[in-house]
């Protein structure tokens, strides 16, 4: 994510970039991100251990309470970098936290787990477009191409520990849909965040451009479906091939439609 939101914020700022904006971007993504991730840690804590996942909080080189404490400091200080890009970048900022934070405390064991994914993921462009302090008209397809490109990546993400999830409880969209029919969704719905990138970047954009960023997207969603069918290995594979396409997919849009 930090990769994306850097990327959008270098096309909106192209004409002037301004190094001073950029690195607030940069802080704002870095701390979001680990905030959303170490509390995750911290809430998970015991579900983990009982797993037997080798994570920093099981292996004792940190406890509990500190992963805790370390998440509230990095996502008051996201909201500090949000609020010195301006008050448009702060209010993105406070909704993307609030999606992180309500996935782990609240979400995460629901069959609404997807829905933060599917709110926040489309925010990302938008933090690069609050640090070049401009929102073009264009930037409102990022939210269908992204939400679909959230249920995608958050199906995969979670399809390698669903019968690990399944265990100890924790009953995700993923892990009540089951192995097949969450993989035959996350593919779903990445096929129609290709479309619409297509569609969108065809009508908008530089055509050779947009054709090149999703063939290689299309190629690397190919490429993770016999890997997703191989096990829990096979699946982390396949998230990580999905991930680096809703990357390139990304870049390629930007690229295109230079919005």
């Amino acid at each position: 994510m930090i990769a994306v939101g850097l990327a959008f914020g270098l096309v909106a700022g192209r004409e002037e970039l301004r190094p001073g904006r950029l690195a607030l971007l940069a802080g704002l993504l870095a701390c979001n991100q680990y905030a959303a991730g170490a509390l995750n840690d911290a809430v998970d804590a015991p579900a983990d251990a009982a797993a037997g996942r080798g994570k920093p909080i099981q292996a004792g080189w940190i406890s509990r309470r500190a992963t805790a404490v370390l998440a509230v400091a990095a996502g008051l200080a996201s909201l500090g970098f949000g609020l010195a890009l301006g008050p448009a970048t702060f209010a993105l900022a406070v909704v993307g936290l609030a999606c992180a934070w309500t996935y782990d405390l609240w979400l995460k064991g629901t069959v609404a787990s997807v829905l933060p994914f599917a709110v926040a993921l489309p925010i990302v462009p938008l933090f690069g477009y609050g640090a070049a302090g401009r929102f073009p008209a264009v930037l409102w397809w990022a939210w269908p191409i992204g939400a679909l490109l959230a249920v995608a990546t958050h199906l995969a993400d979670a399809l390698p520990d669903v019968e690990r999830d399944r265990a100890t409880g924790v009953l995700g969209l993923a892990t009540r849909l089951g192995v097949g029919r969450a993989a035959a969704v996350a593919a779903a719905s990445y096929a129609a965040a290709l479309l619409l990138a297509l569609v969108s970047g065809l009508d908008a954009g530089d055509r050779p451009v947009i054709l090149a960023g999703v063939a290689l997207a299309a190629a690397l969603g190919l490429a993770a479906l016999p890997a997703g069918g191989s096990g829990p290995e096979g699946r982390r594979f396949a998230y990580r091939l999905l991930l680096a396409g809703m990357v390139v997919l990304a870049v390629g849009w930007a690229a295109a439609v230079r919005p």
